[in-house]
């Protein structure tokens, strides 16, 4: 797998190669004593409104078949999205990493694919964990030089 490919993978059986791929991207799973220490790396559902790429969404599927989630790791993301009885993901490394806001849609960009949603739940405010990504990004991206 290239860093700069845009690519979803099935995740749906334990694949030992791909999990040590998706590490080697994006950073392995953060620990227990992390996840007490700076709370939760996932985030609350999403409601995919908008794609481009290969996500190959039902347009005419209800909601709930358009859910999606966030996962934090140390070096960038994973998205998480079930398409029938299949689990999907999508990696993107923090520097491959763009995310836009507008009114309520978040809009998050790798190379030419995007996955526009909605917050399942209405906030006034951008959701904490998007804005929580914003900045571990910030943070990987001066850490390593790269702003």
């Amino acid at each position: 797998m290239q860093a700069s490919e845009s690519t979803t993978y099935n995740n749906t059986r334990v694949d030992r190669k791909l999990d040590k791929e998706i590490d080697d991207l994006v950073g392995k799973r953060f620990g227990l004593l992390h996840k007490i220490k700076n709370g939760l790396v996932g985030s609350e559902p999403f409601v995919i409104h908008q794609w481009q790429g290969d996500f190959d969404f039902d347009v005419d599927s209800k909601d709930y078949d358009r859910k999606c989630n966030i996962e934090l790791r140390p070096n960038g993301i994973i998205v998480h999205y079930r398409k029938k009885l299949s689990t999907f993901i999508w990696p993107i490394p923090f520097h491959q990493l763009t995310i836009y806001k507008s009114c309520e849609v978040i809009s998050i960009y790798q190379n030419t694919n995007f996955i526009k949603m909605k917050p399942m739940l209405r906030r006034k405010k951008l959701s904490p964990f998007i804005q929580k990504v914003i900045t571990a990004k910030t943070e990987y991206m001066s850490s390593h030089h790269l702003l």
